[in-house]
Order: C-alpha cells, then sequence, then structure tokens
C-alpha cells in the first residue's frame, strides 16, 4: 500500500471518531442538566446530528473506495483504530473519566493494528 491509500484508510477512521463524538457531544448537551431537551426531534436537528450524518456518509463512501485498493483484511482491522481513538478523544473533548484498564485495553488494540497490516 502506498502513503496515499493509507491517508485514505485514516481519514476513514478519523470520520467516524469525528461522527461518534459529535453524535455524543449532540446528547450531552440537549440532557437536562446542561439546560436542554432530552426530545429526539432537538437532536435530530441539531448541527451535531448534521456533523454525524455528513462524517458517516463521506466514511461510509471513502471506505467503499478503499475496499476496491486494499484487501479487507488488512483495512478491516485499521477501522479498530476507532475503539481506541474514541474514549482517548472524549477523554480530551468531553472530560469523560478513562481508567487504566480502558487505557491499557487502548494499548492493545493499538498494537494489534499494527501487528495486523505489517
Amino acid at each position: 500500500m502506498n502513503i496515499i491509500t493509507w491517508l485514505l484508510l485514516m481519514f476513514v477512521v478519523l470520520l467516524g471518531t469525528t461522527a461518534n463524538l459529535s453524535l455524543k457531544y449532540g446528547l450531552y448537551i440537549s440532557s437536562p442538566t446542561k439546560g436542554g431537551s432530552t426530545s429526539i426531534r432537538n437532536l435530530l436537528f441539531s448541527r451535531y446530528f448534521l456533523i454525524w450524518f455528513v462524517c458517516y456518509t463521506f466514511m461510509t463512501i471513502l471506505w467503499l473506495y478503499v475496499l476496491r485498493i486494499i484487501p479487507l483484511s488488512q483495512a478491516f482491522p485499521v477501522l479498530g483504530l476507532m475503539y481506541a481513538l474514541i474514549p482517548i478523544a472524549s477523554h480530551y473533548l468531553l472530560k469523560e473519566q478513562v481508567i487504566f484498564s480502558q487505557w491499557v485495553g487502548i494499548s492493545i488494540i493499538i498494537a494489534g493494528v499494527v501487528l495486523v497490516v505489517n
């Protein structure tokens, strides 16, 4: 695989991570404890839902393109990086607590992806 292919695959991972964080943030700020409403309608018409939708749409289209270039046995494990990036990003951006065992798991996921793609 060349560098462009890897960048496309990493962009898929970043789009998925961004999509999940925006949806969580949209739910977070619309919670009653933050002065919002728990209405699904409010979430559906929020900018965070739009960000989620756009990111997932582009992620899916780009994923289909990447699958034409990269073998599934190499591309799919890289998607596992989302399982590592989402808790890291939610820790720093959403101030969620990540405990030691989760950090260990994140490290194992990253190591596993590195082993699988080499």
